[in-house]
């Protein structure tokens, strides 16, 4: 299982990442920060317990790439934050990004929105802010994260929220992605 978290914004923004989101990712083979650890600290304590590829968001300043791409069963996914699209999350060019890395899946950042969409055959992946901090355009939400499994050329994507009030986790969406169509099998 793949945890993809994003706009973590520790410390200046939130204090720490839910722990029914921290229990997720340990227990998930790879972790994917889309960007906006906003502390170095954040990002190398990530990396120290998790099996973690993190990528550069507008909020941090330290040395990391912009843009990763790597490969999960024979199938490549894509992670860029998201900053300088405008307006943010715009899926054409999103999708145009996954083209120029190769990817048919693109995880990223950058809204504070969670999201699971599809644009000229890409599949766009965003988990929201894992701490629920507003930024930009978007206010305070509740926390949120995403899981995604791969399985007989499908991807099972399931968005987790943490209720800000009272502090119960659900399922804000969930979908299953036939990867077939994004790498144009028949």
């Amino acid at each position: 299982m793949i945890a993809v978290i994003s706009d973590s914004h520790i410390p200046d923004r939130a204090n720490s990442i839910p722990e029914v989101f921290q229990l997720k990712m340990k227990d998930a083979d790879k972790v994917v920060h889309c960007g906006d650890f906003e502390s170095e600290k954040v990002y190398k304590r990530l990396s120290e317990n998790h099996d973690l590829i993190g990528v550069k968001g507008n909020c941090d300043y330290f040395d990391i790439e912009s843009s990763h791409r790597f490969t999960r069963k024979r199938l490549d996914f894509g992670v860029y934050h998201g900053a300088g699209i405008h307006p943010r999350g715009h899926h054409p060019t999103l999708a145009k990004t996954a083209r120029q890395l190769g990817v048919p899946v693109l995880f990223h950042g950058h809204t504070h929105q969670h999201e699971i969409a599809e644009h000229d055959g890409k599949i766009l992946l965003n988990p929201g802010s894992c701490t629920g901090v507003g930024g930009g355009s978007s206010k305070r939400k509740d926390p949120s994260m995403m899981t995604v499994n791969i399985r007989d050329q499908k991807l099972e994507v399931e968005i987790l929220s943490k209720d800000r009030d009272s502090g119960e986790s659900y399922t804000s969406g969930e979908k299953t992605l036939n990867t077939k169509n994004v790498l144009g099998e028949e």
